[in-house]
């Protein structure tokens, strides 16, 4: 059997591909159902007062479910590939698994790349409620923009599966190798309020389904973060290979 078969039985066997999409494919319905009735539900709670709110439009049902699902959805993305990538997570087994590979990486690609595949792939089927949902409710958002933003937040979400790989080489255990991958994503958001920082660093790609859907940004002003991602992600690739095949195994 292949270690790409392998990799799909163990996502789905063992449930992680459902919790996957049921987180994304949840807030692609509840976001846009939720902004779209948010104003009554404001007004009938005020108890007699005068409340203006603007009603909503497409880009706030999107921006609603991206930022659920690049904060919530990400974490349980993040804990899938950490478990996924954790080769020595049990000592006896990655024996097992290294005595028969020459490289680590034939190990570590096909876990980090199935992973990928899914986190990118839940995240576009919550965006496809999402899109549904907001054109049924609000108004359908332009599609150029939708598949714009799409394209960017994968890249988003690849390289975090990149960061989650080489952490998996640092760390001993899942939850470990989760919060150093999180809390490495963390400081990149942190550091992209920096003005001069925000168009290089992957976070700004977070920013994309709201800024394109509402064209208060075009594409080329994500294009340098691409860059930094795709050169982040070669760099992290290349980082777990090595400290991966160096790493003994205890």
């Amino acid at each position: 059997m292949s270690p790409w078969r392998v990799e799909w039985l163990r996502l789905v066997r063992t449930r992680r591909l459902i919790a996957l999409g049921g987180v994304f494919v949840f807030f692609g319905f509840i976001e846009p159902l939720g902004t779209y009735y948010l104003p009554d539900l404001l007004r009938h709670s005020a108890g007699g007062l005068k409340i203006v709110i603007p009603r909503p439009v497409p880009a706030d049902g999107i921006s609603s479910y991206a930022s659920n699902a690049l904060l919530i959805g990400l974490i349980v993305m993040v804990f899938v590939a950490a478990s996924a990538c954790m080769v020595d997570a049990r000592p006896a087994l990655s024996a097992f698994y290294r005595t028969r590979t020459r490289d680590f990486w034939q190990l570590l690609y096909p876990r980090a790349a199935v992973a990928a595949c899914a986190g990118v792939g839940a995240y576009l089927l919550g965006l496809l409620c999402a899109w549904y949902e907001t054109g049924v409710l609000i108004g359908a958002p332009g599609t150029a923009a939708m598949a714009e933003s799409a394209v960017l937040v994968s890249v988003y979400l690849v390289f975090a599966v990149a960061v989650t790989a080489a952490a998996s080489t640092l760390a001993r255990s899942t939850l470990a190798t989760a919060i150093w991958s999180i809390a490495f994503l963390l400081v990149i958001s942190v550091a992209a309020a920096v003005p001069q920082l925000k168009q290089w660093l992957p976070a700004a790609l977070t920013d994309a389904p709201d800024a394109l859907v509402r064209h208060t940004a075009a594409l080329h002003y994500y294009l340098p973060a691409v860059a930094v991602c795709a050169v982040g992600m070669i760099g992290l690739v290349l980082a777990a290979r090595w400290r991966g095949s160096s790493r003994e195994v205890s």
